[in-house]
């Protein structure tokens, strides 16, 4: 079930304070399947790794939720600026040395 932008970033924004609060140790992306995207461009294990995703509303949506986390909190990310609308959830990972980045 999609989430407004709000109760997205309220969810990251605990999730990353429970396990790291240091937000420059997290990568956050735009998707249609992230764990896909986590696993074959990140190189994120998701067994050992911690990470999160929450589907959107829309592709726009994602796009405020990244920003805010990139600009506002300097948040490692690629921004996207156009995708497709099944492109609709925002991940986040813990950077490890097995990640990419």
């Amino acid at each position: 079930m999609a989430s407004s932008v709000q109760q997205i970033k309220f969810e990251m924004f605990g999730y990353i304070k429970e396990f790291d609060p240091d937000f420059r140790a997290w990568f956050v992306g735009i998707a249609g399947d992230p764990k896909h995207v986590m696993r074959a461009e990140h190189g994120v294990d998701l067994e050992r790794d911690i990470w999160l995703y929450r589907q959107a509303q829309s592709f726009a949506a994602c796009r405020t939720v990244q920003r805010y986390f990139c600009e506002k909190l300097k948040m490692d990310g690629t921004p996207i600026s156009s995708g497709a609308e099944d492109m609709d959830c925002v991940y986040l990972f813990k950077k490890s040395e097995r990640t990419r980045p």
